[in-house]
């Protein structure tokens, strides 16, 4: 019997999520690059000071935006931090492909295979709890971490956006998935009304009742859609912080509190 196995009979409630890691010896550095449809793509993989191989951990996804690169987004995100004493964490920063204008896109489907490839890939290599898999994003990334919400709901637990929009229908998604959706009314880059059609396709997709079912005043103004006891909630949240760190207008940029506010999101997930 392998370690492994040996691990899965001592801990019966998390066998049903405890990946294949479990009990190994994990790698003596974290990977750089995983093989995903036939190419090389580039992760920045964070792996816990005090990782322990017999612990299933949480895997957190943070996608970057069009501009910034994976490296600017971790320290920008401050997920780590906001995240520290919740559950044992791994984080994964995937890098996009770059456009000919030198900025990055996010594409679906090629996107996706990059997606599953991390999870098998860090799933072999460490203990990580299959039931606990989340995705965060702003503005590009955050469309895509709709998109992703919405086609892999089956197998994501939760995702947190910031001014995204979301390039799927609901009939398109598969399983459903718990999601906290930020935006600022004044977003001048993408729109709130994609914001909205966001929510709305996550929404439905969760077969939710359209009407909020709930409000949560603090730290933003944050609708509830489904009932207090639902698996998968949606909360929507509207925000006014409109003025970067530089003194500059920018109503389109991750405002103060938002990585709290999806630390306590996750840390609530049943």
């Amino acid at each position: 019997m392998t370690a492994a196995a040996l691990l899965l009979l001592l801990l019966p409630s998390l066998a049903q999520g405890a990946s294949e890691g479990c009990g190994q010896a994990p790698p003596s550095a974290p990977p750089e690059t995983v093989e995903a449809a036939g190419e090389t793509r580039e992760v920045l993989v964070a792996v816990p000071d005090d990782y322990d191989p017999a612990t299933p951990h949480r895997l957190v996804f943070g996608f970057h935006g069009r501009t910034n690169p994976a490296e600017r987004v971790r320290r920008y995100y401050g997920l780590e931090d906001a995240m520290a004493e919740g559950a044992p964490t791994i984080f994964v920063y995937p890098t996009a492909k770059r456009q000919d204008d030198g900025t990055f896109i996010w594409r679906v489907p090629e996107d996706l295979d990059l997606f599953d490839a991390v999870v098998e890939d860090l799933s072999a290599d460490y203990c990580i709890d299959r039931a606990r898999l989340f995705a965060v994003g702003h503005s590009l990334g955050a469309s895509f971490v709709n998109t992703l919400g919405c086609l892999r709901g089956d197998a994501l637990r939760g995702i947190a956006s910031v001014a995204g929009g979301i390039h799927a229908r609901a009939e398109d998604c598969e399983g459903d998935v718990a999601a906290l959706l930020l935006h600022n009314r004044g977003d001048r880059l993408v729109d709130v009304d994609r914001g909205r059609r966001a929510r709305d396709v996550l929404v439905e997709a969760n077969g939710l009742d359209p009407a909020p079912a709930g409000f949560y005043p603090r730290p933003f103004g944050c609708y509830r859609y489904g009932p207090a006891e639902a698996r998968n909630p949606i909360a929507w949240c509207l925000y006014a912080e409109s003025v970067n760190r530089r003194g500059r207008f920018y109503p389109h940029l991750w405002p103060d509190g938002a990585e709290e506010a999806i630390a306590a999101f996750f840390n609530v997930l049943p």
